[in-house]
């Protein structure tokens, strides 16, 4: 997320992310990709709006609930009736949570704005 300063083009930016044993497992890519799974009902769609290989969205998927406590997506098996995917009620909280946490980040680096000038 970048923060326009209005300053000669100079800007903070930040990016939040989460890592477990230097592994980065949730940020910005997967918290979209949990939202988009929960509007789509599958993966496959999911990972197609986000121009993101199904290989590349299932890996995500598979590394979010290996370090979650709980699962954050449930993947259902293709067949007659097609598979789908269900965003966990635990990955809804996870998914608000860090909306705040950003919404957050933004304000803070908001008010920032005099750092900016003394880089002038």
């Amino acid at each position: 997320m970048k923060i326009d300063g209005a300053l000669m083009g100079k800007e903070i930016k930040f990016k939040i992310w989460i890592e477990e044993e230097e592994e980065k497992f949730y940020g910005p890519g997967p918290n979209q990709l949990l939202k988009e799974i929960q509007n789509e009902g599958s993966l496959s769609k999911a990972a197609g709006k986000m121009n993101l290989s199904y290989k590349k969205a299932w890996e995500m998927v598979q590394r979010l609930n290996h370090h979650s406590e709980k699962p954050l997506v449930i993947l259902k098996k293709g067949g007659q009736h097609g598979g789908g995917a269900e965003v966990t009620p635990h990955a809804l909280k996870i998914i608000e949570d860090y909306d705040i946490l950003q919404k957050k980040m933004k304000e803070l680096v908001e008010q920032q704005h005099e750092f900016l000038k003394v880089l002038n």
